[in-house]
Parts: structure tokens; C-alpha cells; sequence
């Protein structure tokens, strides 16, 4: 007895393959018969190898879109803004630099702030700050002017800052409280005022900081730069 099924031998199944695709229109040899299911079985073959081929092409256009969707992208060189630069540097810190003719747009800043991975709260006529202040200010934020923190360049000056996004500490962003200095005597003048605050606790002030009196503990900025009509002799 033989295990092997002659009915399904390659002979028959090209026979059959064959006898489908015959015309009727006279009767076919043998050879014939033969050579179009051997055909049949080549462009069957031809077409499971394209679409083969192109599911693997689908699948790896789909695997890079997938890589490039979930690369992080890239961080900007240098943002020109009409009232700051804000620059990235190769040592993985940000330059800050405010120009003091135009008045800052707080809610601009903020968003450019979240583009270099900067943790911020920018807000505009207030101040926010956590109590007690959390460490490492210093860290994060300095000046070319050094000492304390709290500085009054003159109108022509640009302030600038040097940012390192790394040094935040963890549950902590930066708190960013701008005015425009509608009264007293720096009148007409910008002021702005950093430190860190804990992103859950927090409160906001609406009177802008004495800039007379410095920080002299590090964990607090302040500049008063002037604006696009500052008063005279400032």
C-alpha cells in the first residue's frame, strides 16, 4: 500500500490548473494542457511574491513613520523675537536676551520657553512665588552682571540670562512675573522678576516686587531694563 495520494500528485494538479483556462474551441494535447497550468502556477507565484514584497515596502514606510512620530524634535537654534532672543547653546543651556525698546509678550515667551524644554509659568502684572522658595535657583538661572540678583541696566543695555533646563529641580518650574511700570519713579519701565516655585503650590502677587531691595540669598531675580519711552536720565 502506498501512503503517497495520486490524485493530488503535481502531474494532476497541473492538469487541473490547466484544464480550467483551456478554450474550448478544438481539443488539447496533452503538452498543451500541461504547459498552460505550469503557466497559471508561475503568475500565481508572481503575484504572492509582489504582494509580499510590497507588504514588507507598506510595513517599513509604516515602521519609519512610526520612528520620525516619536523622535523628540530638535531643538531651535535661536528664536528672534522683537523683544527677546532666545538662543540654544551646545552645552545644553539657553541664552535669554531681552531687548529693552519692546515690550516682552508674556504668553509668547512662555510658549518658547516649552519649545526648549523649559519649565515656566510667564505670567503678566503678577508675580508667582512658593514659600519657602525651592533651592537651586542659582543653578538655573545667571547673569553676565553676577552678584546679587537684582539688577538695573540702563535703557541701552540688553539684559541676558543663561538658562540650564537640567538644573530645575523636579517638581519645580520656573515662575517668570513681568510688569510694565505704569507709575513712580521708573516709571515707563520693564520689570521682570524669576525664581522657582513648586508647580502645585504656589501664590500670585499683582505688586511688583521693591526692586531697592535685592535678593541677596540667590533664590530670586530681578531686572528693571527700560521700555520703548523710559523716563528721562533712567
Amino acid at each position: 500500500m502506498y501512503d503517497t495520494d495520486v490524485s493530488d500528485s503535481p502531474e494532476l494538479r497541473e492538469l487541473r490548473d490547466a484544464v480550467c483556462g483551456v478554450a474550448t474551441a478544438g481539443p488539447p494535447t496533452v503538452e498543451s494542457i500541461i504547459a498552460r497550468g505550469r503557466a497559471q502556477r508561475r503568475q500565481r507565484r508572481t503575484r504572492a511574491t509582489r504582494f509580499s514584497v510590497g507588504g514588507v515596502v507598506l510595513a517599513g514606510a509604516l515602521a519609519l513613520g512610526v520612528s520620525l512620530a516619536v523622535t523628540p524634535a530638535q531643538k531651535l537654534g535661536t528664536l528672534e523675537r522683537a523683544a527677546y532672543t532666545l538662543r540654544h547653546n551646545a552645552n545644553g543651556t539657553d541664552t535669554l536676551t531681552l531687548n529693552p525698546v519692546e515690550l516682552l509678550n508674556p504668553a509668547q515667551l512662555q510658549s518658547d520657553f516649552a519649545q526648549y524644554g523649559i519649565p515656566a509659568k510667564v505670567t503678566s502684572g503678577s508675580y508667582c512665588t512658593t514659600t519657602p522658595r525651592p533651592a537651586g535657583f542659582s543653578q538655573v538661572v545667571s547673569t553676565q552682571q553676577g552678584g546679587p540678583h537684582t539688577t538695573q541696566p540702563t535703557p541701552v543695555e540688553h539684559p541676558t540670562l543663561t538658562i540650564d533646563p537640567p538644573q530645575i529641580p523636579s517638581g519645580t518650574e520656573l515662575s517668570v512675573g513681568y510688569f510694565q511700570l505704569t507709575s513712580g519713579p521708573a516709571a515707563g519701565e520693564q520689570q521682570a522678576n524669576m525664581s522657582l516655585i513648586n508647580t502645585d503650590s504656589y501664590t500670585c502677587s499683582s505688586t511688583p516686587p521693591d526692586m531697592t531691595k535685592p535678593d541677596m540669598s540667590n533664590q530670586d531675580l530681578g531686572l528693571l531694563y527700560g521700555g520703548p519711552n523710559p523716563p528721562p536720565g533712567s
